[in-house]
């Protein structure tokens, strides 16, 4: 999977085809899947896969999507505030719970699960319906039998490419925001 940071781009380009989506709800929706990965594989490593309700269809866009909307609306103008020297005022403003926000909490939330989806040896994306262990990712298969090897080496070559062409992404959006360059990267306008 592309480290949590690197779904960024998505989120940020998504608020840039269409101005009604709110750039803080799209950030927060397509990070929130993650917040259950590292209790998980802390937790109970070995025994099961770092991603479970939150990586599934249901789960994100239930729980997932409460999660995103509430750390939006309360933590995220406090935190980018605080970190970038932005207008609280005006990230409240911003991040005001409204339809908009909402739909680009879930929109976040599903540009960040079909990010993960092409990448892993096992997905949850139709858990309870589907085992996560028979939806295996297109990459991850190419580059196993790309370089014939067994999946979890696709899954980690995989990962690994996703990781650099999203890193150089985010990159280039940082750099290519000169004038009011965080209020841009947070706020969205």
């Amino acid at each position: 999977m592309p480290f949590t940071l690197f779904h960024y781009p998505v989120g940020y380009w998504s608020s840039k085809l269409d101005k009604r989506l709110v750039l803080p709800g799209l950030l927060m929706g397509s990070v929130i899947p993650d917040v259950e990965v590292v209790p998980l594989y802390l937790f109970f490593r070995g025994v099961i896969t770092d991603h479970f309700i939150l990586h599934s269809f249901v789960g994100a866009l239930t729980l997932g999507l409460v999660l995103a909307v509430l750390v939006t609306r309360y933590i995220y103008p406090t935190l980018i505030g605080r970190i970038f020297n932005l207008d609280r005022e005006e990230l409240q403003d911003v991040c005001g719970i409204t339809p908009h926000l909402v739909l680009s909490c879930a929109i976040g939330i599903v540009f960040h699960l079909l990010l993960d989806f092409p990448i892993h040896w096992y997905n949850h994306l139709l858990w309870p319906w589907v085992d996560p262990y028979l939806l295996v990712g297109p990459l991850a298969i190419f580059f196993a039998t790309l370089l014939s090897a067994d999946i979890l080496v696709g899954y980690s070559v995989a990962g690994a490419f996703v990781s650099v062409i999203m890193a150089l992404v985010l990159v280039q959006i940082v750099y290519s925001n000169k004038e009011n360059r965080w209020r841009k990267l947070w706020i969205g306008h």
